[in-house]
């Protein structure tokens, strides 16, 4: 069974903003190579949710890496995968976070 994939507004703004920043830091063949890694990996977690590490603060909580420096974190339910937001794991953010 798949489920489908919605998106918080925070994952659409993170999203965005990581396709500026490689844009502006690589160039626009980086930046497009992105994309598709982006789209695999939330097509494997339609049809593989539980393809993951589950964070310790919680258990609905989970993360997948997108790329060396970037984690997709997400829930999932019965019939959808919610994506919440995309974090690079160099920022201060995430190191928080651990």
């Amino acid at each position: 069974m798949s489920l489908r994939s919605v998106w918080t507004i925070q994952a659409e703004a993170a999203y965005s903003a990581l396709l500026v920043y490689l844009e502006l830091e690589w160039g626009t063949m980086v930046a497009d190579a992105f994309e598709p890694d982006i789209a695999y990996t939330i097509a494997l977690l339609e049809v593989f949710p539980d393809a993951d590490v589950m964070e310790r603060h919680t258990e609905q909580l989970r993360s997948i890496p997108v790329a060396r420096q970037v984690r997709l974190f997400y829930r999932h339910t019965d019939k959808m995968v919610i994506v919440l937001e995309f974090i690079d794991t160099r920022s201060a953010r995430f190191q928080d976070m651990r």
